[in-house]
């Protein structure tokens, strides 16, 4: 309880720029993602994301770091292949600049 753990997904995923796939499709935009929590989890007061569920076009492909939190009343044993986590893909239009973020090409999750 009120403990927060650096986890990581077991699948790598990358969304890369248009142009890094085929400059004819830059044109059709690209796809930007959110990391959600699966509502059975969060009816027992686990939180996957806490603060920073975007993940940007031009990410990965990595494992996407996941911030836990149980904030509920009881413990909550986690074990590797649990599903607690799913991701949303949004569509991006127009060609996004390539800013790499603090976390970019991290291979485990940490601070």
């Amino acid at each position: 309880r009120n403990q927060f753990i650096l986890g990581q997904t077991a699948e790598s995923v990358g969304l890369p720029l248009p142009r890094e796939l085929n400059p004819a499709a830059a044109e059709k935009g690209c796809l930007a993602a959110r990391v959600e929590g699966k509502s059975s989890f969060a009816r027992f007061g686990l939180i996957v994301h806490f603060t920073a569920p975007t993940i940007h076009t031009g990410f990965g492909p990595s494992p996407i770091a996941l911030e836990l939190m149980n904030l509920g009343p009881a413990p909550i044993t986690l074990y590797a292949g649990m599903h607690i986590c799913q991701l949303l893909l949004d569509q991006v239009l127009g060609i996004p600049d390539m800013r790499p973020g603090q976390f970019d090409q991290q291979e485990s999750a940490r601070g």
